[in-house]
């Protein structure tokens, strides 16, 4: 008997250019500004009972451009948000390291996009079928990461579109919704 609750699927996002705006690093909350449709896109799968976990590479803390204490901020700023807006977010995991440090243990690295270590470990922690997950991005290092985890739906947000055989371009987040809904189910 297996005792084990049932795994869920979820929702994978970048923060920065997913979530919010890129815009360089971001070093306080008056820097955040969320990306339209964003909470529309989370409300349709925790309406799906899809997890929602951020995956995020913040070398900025690796570099010492941010610190710690700065970024737990950020992270408590965008939790309540999301809070607010009816679509929890269940996880948010960060790969701190500054990628042109030589000194980076291996497993520090394997959580950094393109690899799947934070995939991977999410997928643990919360019990996660990658095989009915999704991942949106705003780079192809994102797209890799989730391609190398073998989630099956993976979607970038870049304008204008790129072509891929392994995963699908949308200008913005509106017209990824669109191919969601009929992806997904509504």
């Amino acid at each position: 008997m297996n005792l084990e609750p049932p795994s869920h699927p979820a929702l994978f996002l970048d923060r920065d250019g997913v979530i919010n705006r890129e815009a360089g690093y971001i070093t306080n909350t008056d820097d955040i500004e969320f990306m339209e449709h964003i909470f529309e896109i989370c409300r349709f799968f925790k309406n799906q009972l899809y997890k929602i976990v951020v995956i995020t590479n913040q070398s900025g803390i690796g570099r010492g451009v941010i610190s710690q204490a700065q970024y737990s901020r950020i992270n408590s700023f965008i939790i309540d948000k999301f809070d607010l807006e009816n679509c929890s977010i269940d996880l948010i995991l960060t790969a701190t390291i500054d990628p042109t440090n030589n000194a980076n243990n291996q497993e520090e690295a394997y959580l950094r996009k393109p690899n799947p270590g934070m995939i991977l470990k999410a997928e643990l922690e919360l019990n996660l079928d990658l095989n009915r997950s999704v991942l949106i991005g705003d780079n192809l290092s994102d797209m890799q990461a989730g391609r190398n985890a073998l989630i099956p739906r993976l979607y970038l947000i870049k304008n204008p579109p790129v072509q891929s055989e392994f995963f699908e371009s949308f200008a913005d987040l509106k017209s990824c919704l669109v191919r969601l809904k009929s992806a997904i189910g509504s």
